[in-house]
């Protein structure tokens, strides 16, 4: 009794932390991911492919990082036939789904995780290694936040 109300509490709890986001439209795509200041990981994915190994892969990653990670980041997963706008602005084609894109930037950049292996560690060490100095200089309890792109001259000591 008590344990197992216990147990599914911490599992309402943890579910209720962070979850991957299913982006349903081009609208919430543009208000969730875009206009977030905060660093966004969205798998495209195509109902076409779900049953796709690669993709079951891919979606149980995103999922446990959603979970492991969600506290720090936002994770989320577009159809390519539901946000067309963004597939083609990104330039993600159905057959090369399922594909794992970092939103980091204020500006509309994406950059795409390139993984030899579809494991949690591996896209996390994707994530890390794409974030950068974002990821190890936020402090901690700080969720991580977009960079934005200084453009000419930003009178930082470091650039020669």
């Amino acid at each position: 009794g008590r344990r197992m109300r216990r147990l599914l509490i911490c599992a309402l709890l943890a579910a209720a932390a962070a979850e991957l986001v299913t982006l349903a439209s081009e609208e919430a795509f543009e208000q969730r991911v875009m206009q977030d200041s905060e660093v966004w990981a969205v798998l495209f994915t195509s109902r076409t492919r779900d049953d796709d190994p690669k993709s079951k892969a891919m979606l149980q990653a995103f999922h446990g990082l959603a979970a492991g990670l969600g506290h720090l980041m936002s994770w989320g997963r577009a159809d390519v036939d539901d946000v067309k706008a963004f597939s083609s602005e990104f330039n993600i084609r159905k057959r090369m789904v399922p594909r794992a894109v970092l939103f980091a930037s204020r500006a509309r950049m994406a950059e795409v995780l390139r993984l030899d292996l579809i494991t949690e560690d591996a896209l996390e060490a994707a994530v890390r290694e794409a974030l950068g100095s974002v990821a190890e200089e936020t402090t901690a309890g700080q969720r991580w936040k977009k960079h934005t792109l200084a453009i000419g001259g930003s009178g930082d000591k470091d650039e020669v």
